[in-house]
């Protein structure tokens, strides 16, 4: 567990949070739930997903922007978020929901290969919240 202050993007923190980068729309230290939602989900259910999640007391979890889900995804095999995203490049499950919207839906992004794109919220996606 490394101190807040050194901190690499990996590194896991006393409260098992992840960190996980910088948001490149706050400018400040992101850190990641250690797992995905247990299941998929639809677009709608996201946010009380995040709004529910607890880690080791903290209960600040929000569902990620589209260029904050780019942090994760540049990060996804770096130290303690290694092997905790689905890499399979099977549709849906390594999509993960974005909170940015569009028109119906909202973004997500691959984690097999980075592709991002726009989905339908209806389509059962993963969820990796971060605070």
């Amino acid at each position: 567990m490394t101190e807040e202050n050194a901190l690499k993007a990996g590194d896991k923190m006393k409260d098992g949070t992840i960190f996980a980068g910088i948001s490149p729309d706050t400018g400040e230290k992101m850190y990641a739930a250690p797992n995905d939602a247990p299941l998929t989900m639809e677009f709608i259910a996201v946010a009380q997903y995040a709004k529910n999640l607890e880690v080791g007391g903290k209960k600040d979890f929000r569902v990620p922007s589209k260029a904050e889900l780019k942090v994760l995804f540049d990060n996804r095999e770096k130290g303690a978020l290694k092997g905790t995203f689905n890499l399979t490049g099977s549709r849906p499950c390594d999509y993960y929901w974005s909170s940015t919207r569009w028109d119906y839906g909202a973004w997500g992004q691959r984690f097999s290969d980075g592709a991002q794109d726009s989905f339908c919220g209806i389509y059962d996606l993963s969820v990796r919240c971060v605070r």
